[in-house]
């Protein structure tokens, strides 16, 4: 089965790799046989690796923010709410390239990484301070998620197929209009009711949107492990783990986003 990447630079890329390495020697100037330049190939441990790092920083980030938004210090809450902000800028930036382009640069991994930790650090104290104990139960619902959906895939109780691939591409795009309507109609004054705020009593619309977004995020993984899997076997360049680890990184902090916000809502009166 052809890869079906969410990415076609991507796909090409592999593609390209595939038929450099298995060609065969080339004849030289004088009848000898010359190899093809050999390019480090990308192995499922090498995403692996860099993936924990990825999450790693974004942890530590994350608790950063956390603890100066908890310690209720004015100062140190407001250093935080700059640190945030900074945060969800670079954070939305890496996101926006990474629909045109494979993130490939451990730097604009890194980058994306600790920007989303701290944003996800400010935010999670507050929802903490309203709903103790929710964000220990946001972390273990993200790992669990996420390891379901791996042993799904791993015994192959999930496949990738191109109609998956299109349904998921297809509402990724539209979670992302819907994100970003919501985020402009908001920076005016709007409120459109697509989300609930924590503590409030979310309407059907709002569940509805909550639990498809979720679900979305928990399915997406199938795109991101049939990725790295045809990839390596492909044999893309080394430099591509970097891709699948930040998209292995990004769904995780995707998911991580939206169960905290459901679990505010069976939380909220």
């Amino acid at each position: 089965m052809a890869m079906q990447s969410r990415n076609s630079s991507l796909r090409n890329m592999v593609k390209t790799q595939y038929n450099q390495q298995h060609m065969g020697a080339a004849y030289g100037p004088y009848g000898q046989m010359t190899q093809a330049p050999q390019v480090q190939t990308m192995r499922i441990d090498d995403v692996i690796v860099r993936t924990v790092a990825l999450v790693g920083a974004t942890f530590v980030a994350a608790i950063l923010t956390y603890g100066m938004v908890g310690s209720g210090d004015s100062a140190s809450v407001g250093t935080a709410g700059m640190l945030m902000t900074l945060g969800a800028v670079v954070g939305l930036g890496v996101i926006i390239f990474s629909m045109f382009k494979p993130i490939t640069n451990p730097f604009i991994c890194f980058a994306y990484a600790i920007g989303q930790g701290l944003l996800l650090g400010g935010v999670s104290a507050v929802f903490e301070a309203q709903f103790p104990g929710i964000v220990v139960n946001a972390l273990l619902g993200t790992i669990l998620v996420f390891a379901g959906m791996l042993a799904l895939y791993r015994f192959r109780i999930l496949k990738n197929s191109p109609v998956f691939t299109k349904v998921i591409i297809g509402a990724g795009f539209g979670i992302f209009a819907l994100t970003m309507v919501n985020l402009v109609a908001s920076m005016f004054g709007a409120n459109l009711g697509l989300f609930a705020s924590p503590g409030g009593d979310p309407t059907t619309l709002q569940w509805i949107i909550a639990i498809g977004i979720t679900l979305w995020a928990a399915f997406s993984f199938i795109l991101d492990f049939d990725m790295i899997e045809q990839s390596a076997q492909m044999g893309a360049p080394k430099k591509y783990a970097w891709a699948g680890a930040f998209g292995l990184t990004a769904g995780l902090i995707f998911l991580y986003w939206n169960l905290l916000r459901l679990l505010s809502y069976f939380q909220s009166n």
